[in-house]
C-alpha cells in the first residue's frame, strides 16, 4: 500500500470526528498529514526506515506549534491493508475524543503536584516510593519543571512518568550528568538513589530504564554515574545500559511503546526482564 493511499483511508474514517472537533487538513507531505483547528493540531508521521506511524498532538495552533508524541505503532507499508489503516484511524479517533472533547483551558495553579510518600515510612518499609514520589522529588530538585509535570497530569488525568521524562525530564538529567558540577551531579544521584532503593518495581524501572537508560552506555556519563550511584542501583543501571547502548528488541520496545490507555499504564519493563526488580 502507498502511504498516500493509507492517509486517504485514515482521513476518510476521521471525517466525522474532525468535523465535530473543527479540524481540517492543513498540510500533507510525502511522510505526514496534519490537521488543524481552533482547539489545536494533530498529525500522523510515518517513519519508513523503522516502519512506524507516530500520532502527535499540539494544544495550541500558531506559528510555532510544539507537537508531543502521543503514540507510535508498527505500520509496515509492505504488509498493511485497508483494515490496518482503518484500525489506525480508530485509535486516532479515540485519542482525539479523549484529548479534545469539551477541553477547557488548563489552569496550572489549580493542579496540585503529585505527593511524595514520607521518607521515614519509605525507609522503615511501611510504604514504598512510587512514580508520584519521583515526580514530586524531581520538581523539588528542579522547580522549573513543575509546570510540565502539571501539564502531564492535565493531559492524562494522572502522572505518566515515561511521557514526562522522555519528552522533558531526561534532557535535564543528561545535561547534569554531562555538564553539571559535582555538587549538582551528587544531588541528582542522591535523589534517584533514595527513590530507587526504597521504591516500587515500577519506579525502579523508570529510573533504571526510562531515565538512566538514556545514557546508552556512554563511557563518560557512565563514569559520572559510577561515582555517585549506590551499589544497589548500579547493577541494574549497568545491565540496562549494556542493552540500551545497542539496537535490539528491547530498545525498539522502549522507543515505540504501546499507545496510552487510561489506568492501564503497563509499559515494557526492562529491569524486570533482566530480573533486577524487587
Amino acid at each position: 500500500m502507498q502511504l498516500s493511499e493509507a492517509f486517504k483511508i485514515i482521513e476518510k474514517h476521521l471525517e466525522s470526528v474532525n468535523t465535530e472537533l473543527g479540524f481540517k487538513k492543513s498540510e500533507e507531505t510525502e511522510t505526514s498529514v496534519t490537521f488543524s483547528g481552533e482547539k489545536g493540531a494533530y498529525r500522523l508521521v510515518h517513519d519508513g526506515e523503522n516502519r512506524i506511524m507516530a500520532f502527535e498532538c499540539a494544544y495550541e495552533n500558531g506559528e510555532e506549534v510544539q507537537f508531543n508524541t502521543i503514540s507510535r505503532s508498527l505500520f509496515d507499508l509492505g504488509s498493511v491493508d485497508e483494515r490496518d489503516a482503518r484500525s489506525t484511524a480508530n485509535e486516532v479517533r479515540d485519542e482525539l475524543e479523549r484529548m479534545f472533547m469539551s477541553r477547557k483551558p488548563v489552569d496550572l495553579d489549580k493542579i496540585k503536584m503529585p505527593k511524595a510518600v514520607s521518607r521515614t515510612k519509605a525507609k522503615n518499609g511501611s510504604v514504598s516510593y512510587d512514580t508520584d514520589s519521583l515526580a514530586n522529588r524531581f520538581g523539588v530538585l528542579y522547580p522549573e519543571f513543575k509546570d510540565e509535570i502539571k501539564r502531564n497530569i492535565a493531559a492524562y488525568g494522572e502522572f505518566l512518568p515515561e511521557t514526562f521524562f522522555t519528552e522533558h525530564g531526561n534532557a535535564k538529567v543528561l545535561d547534569v550528568i554531562k555538564n553539571g558540577t559535582k555538587a549538582e551531579q551528587k544531588k541528582l544521584f542522591k535523589m534517584l538513589g533514595e527513590v530507587f532503593e526504597d521504591g516500587t518495581n515500577e519506579v525502579q524501572d523508570i529510573i533504571a530504564v526510562t531515565i538512566l537508560g538514556e545514557m546508552k552506555n556512554d563511557k563518560d556519563m557512565m563514569a559520572v554515574a559510577d561515582e555517585y550511584m549506590t551499589e544497589y542501583m548500579a547493577g541494574p543501571v549497568h545491565e540496562v545500559n549494556k542493552l540500551t547502548g545497542k539496537n535490539n528488541r528491547y530498545t525498539k520496545k522502549l522507543k515505540y511503546p504501546p499507545a496510552y490507555k487510561p489506568k492501564k499504564n503497563k509499559s515494557f519493563s526492562l529491569t524486570n526482564a533482566l530480573g533486577q526488580g524487587r
